[in-house]
């Protein structure tokens, strides 16, 4: 079944003007890389530009048009989903490559760039084969790169979503008491969040307690939590698609003052960073405002992750805050997620995570962790 659909019918009254400016900003790009089109296949781009959250989707941006195409599953779907954007051309095709070359739908472009870090090389060559003559040529982070900067609706997502997170940690740990089990908190945490509106958890929920606490991702486990122990939850939710990250450690009962002592560290390790962010900013060079009071401390060797990273639609998106990279910026309007830890072998872990917005004045935090080690049970 294959089908164009010029006009869709019915459209929300308006969109981020976000979308404005990160298509400006690619055809910009078109240009630096003298090229005619972009091709979007990678789903989370696709919604970032249009808001179209189905499974099935391709985007061709040209200098003045954009040419959307999923399938007939979700030919009702688009007519409410989809952003009313400028010149935007909807089709419905099973075979996208084959309705685009009979159809001539691309017939002033000549050159086109595709997202050679997202599509495999395989399916590269296949798709090329499909559209000669025109010439397919690789681009790497041609639209991610544009995405990294949150909207103001955005924005009032993740705040959602960060709200019904730390709603489900307030439920989770009054249900904490001997005899509760790892998996027993996860799942509780994964229903939890549903009562209060997630629409799913964005990655695999993590509750690690005692020496399992040193897994720096290690799945829930039958171990039944035991007083004295430090266990780790790290879950987000979504809304409208847009996730939370979050990462809490609290010791079950009691704690001791070795666990008090290296959870304000890591506290002040992630405020630290936190404080500190700038608009520009080498990811490497955050990640060592935090690494750099661990690692005075004489931890070091117990914190090998990454600090941190940037969130969205996808769980861990660019930038990646690390000392392995530095090539990674960190621009203004970014949601980053700070989230420092050690794990010591045999004994316990524990990690604190914060996501936070970045400014001109540094970051302003989203969520915060308690500056002291909750004890509960």
């Amino acid at each position: 079944m294959s089908k164009a659909i010029t006009k869709v019918t019915e459209q929300k009254a308006g969109y981020p003007k976000a979308c404005d400016k990160r298509l400006e900003q690619i055809r910009f790009t078109m240009t630096d890389l003298k090229v005619d089109a972009v091709v979007v296949t990678y789903l989370p781009n696709i919604r970032y530009l249009t808001n179209f959250s189905g499974s099935s989707a391709v985007l061709f941006i040209t200098e003045d048009e954009l040419h959307f195409f999923t399938d007939d599953r979700y030919e009702e779907q688009i007519k409410t989903e989809l952003f009313p954007l400028p010149n935007l051309q909807t089709y419905i095709a099973r075979d996208v490559w084959k309705y685009v070359k009979q159809k001539k739908v691309l017939k002033k472009v000549v050159n086109i760039v595709f997202e050679s870090d997202r599509v495999t090389y395989s399916d590269a060559v296949a798709i090329r084969n499909q559209l000669r003559p025109l010439k397919f040529k690789p681009g790497v982070n041609v639209v991610e790169r544009f995405t990294i900067p949150k909207s103001p609706e955005e924005l009032d997502y993740m705040a959602k979503a960060c709200e019904i997170t730390l709603k489900t940690f307030d439920k989770v740990t009054k249900k904490m008491k001997n005899g509760v089990s790892e998996r027993d908190l996860a799942i509780e945490i994964a229903y939890q969040s549903r009562l209060l509106g997630s629409e799913g958890d964005p990655f695999d929920i993590i509750v690690t307690s005692g020496p399992r606490g040193a897994l720096v991702h290690g799945q829930p486990s039958d171990r039944k939590i035991k007083p004295g122990d430090l266990v780790i939850f790290d879950f987000g939710c979504r809304v409208n698609g847009f996730c939370s990250d979050l990462t809490r450690t609290v010791a079950f009962q009691k704690a001791s003052k070795e666990q008090k002592t290296l959870y304000k560290m890591l506290v002040k390790a992630k405020d630290h960073a936190i404080a500190n962010v700038r608009p520009g900013m080498n990811g490497k060079t955050l990640d060592e405002f935090a690494r750099g009071i661990i690692r005075k401390e004489g931890y070091g060797q117990y914190f090998q992750h990454s600090l941190g990273h940037g969130i969205g639609l996808v769980p861990h998106e660019m930038p990646t805050i690390t000392f392995r990279l530095d090539d990674q910026i960190v621009p203004e309007g970014a949601v980053i997620a700070i989230e420092p830890g050690i794990y010591l072998p045999d004994k316990f872990g524990m990690r604190v995570e914060d996501l936070a917005l970045v400014t001109r004045n540094g970051g302003k935090p989203i969520t915060t962790a308690p500056g002291e080690l909750p004890v509960v049970g």
